[in-house]
């Protein structure tokens, strides 16, 4: 363990890490809101992608031996739902960022007084 680590530790490493810890610090401290955003980004990144992935292969898996107005079927399916989920999320992401500012510009107002 203790030599893997000494492998690991030279010059472009700790300048890496370093300028990502620099980065992530100012981020955090000039706007806490990120915190929140990378945990959700990293949690639907792990969690919702990964389950989504493995069911796109369960599914072409399950339709290699079918017949092909199945597969077509199916597939179309898949592309009309994954399309109508997509446009949900834009248009909540969209709103939730109108309300967010909202929100903000209500409190930059009140400081301001």
């Amino acid at each position: 363990m203790w030599q893997r680590f000494r492998k690991w530790l030279n010059v472009d490493h700790v300048v890496d890490l370093a300028v990502d810890l620099f980065l992530i610090l100012f981020d955090v401290l000039s706007s806490p809101i990120l915190i929140v955003m990378r945990l959700a980004r990293w949690f639907i990144g792990n969690y919702l992608l990964g389950g989504v992935k493995n069911k796109i292969k369960k599914v072409a898996h399950w339709t290699e031996g079918k017949h092909l107005i199945i597969k077509i079927l199916v597939w179309a399916l898949i592309i009309c739902v994954g399309m109508i989920i997509l446009t949900l999320m834009w248009l909540f992401g969209t709103a939730f960022g109108e309300f967010v500012m909202e929100e903000w510009g209500d409190q930059a107002l009140d400081l301001d007084e």
